[in-house]
């Protein structure tokens, strides 16, 4: 008697028969693979950040009052305001201010942290610029999960 099994390793056309089952079970498991880790995804929100960065005053005027080409101003207050995209009060977040030789009253780069309300007030703030120009404070506030914005610039005037 013969035998009528073929050798699947032998045979080239044996392979192909398997082939469209095998092509579905791959489809059907990366579909709900796929359909698992959107739903996962879906589920998680964007992280809160910082949405808004004010100062008042919006602009500084520095002067020339003894005619060197400086143009000065000292005992400056400038208050820096915080806020989330919901618009809420940003706690904790440090700001930076920088530019146009802003310092504090002890010489000193002018950084704070935001209050409850998410404002920090400086006072006693120096500013100097040299010619009759504009200059910018740049203004940045960090959080720690929150990121990082620097989108506030002040303008300071030279009058």
């Amino acid at each position: 008697m013969r035998s009528f099994s073929k050798n699947i390793r032998k045979d080239k056309d044996a392979g192909i028969e398997g082939l469209p089952l095998q092509l579905m079970i791959m489809v059907v498991v990366a579909g709900l693979g796929t359909a698992i880790l959107l739903g996962w995804m879906g589920g998680i929100s964007a992280p809160n950040g910082i949405g808004a960065v004010y100062s008042s005053p919006s602009e500084l005027v520095l002067t020339d009052g003894d005619r060197d080409g400086i143009h000065a101003r000292s005992g400056i207050t400038l208050t820096i305001t915080v806020l989330d995209k919901n618009g809420e009060a940003v706690q904790g977040a440090t700001v930076l201010v920088d530019g146009c030789n802003i310092r504090t009253s002890d010489g000193k780069q002018v950084h704070g942290t935001t209050d409850i309300t998410g404002k920090v007030t400086f006072t006693g703030l120096s500013a100097s610029q040299t010619g009759k120009s504009v200059g910018y404070l740049t203004v940045s506030a960090t959080k720690s999960g929150m990121g990082t914005d620097g989108s506030l610039t002040i303008p300071v005037i030279s009058e």
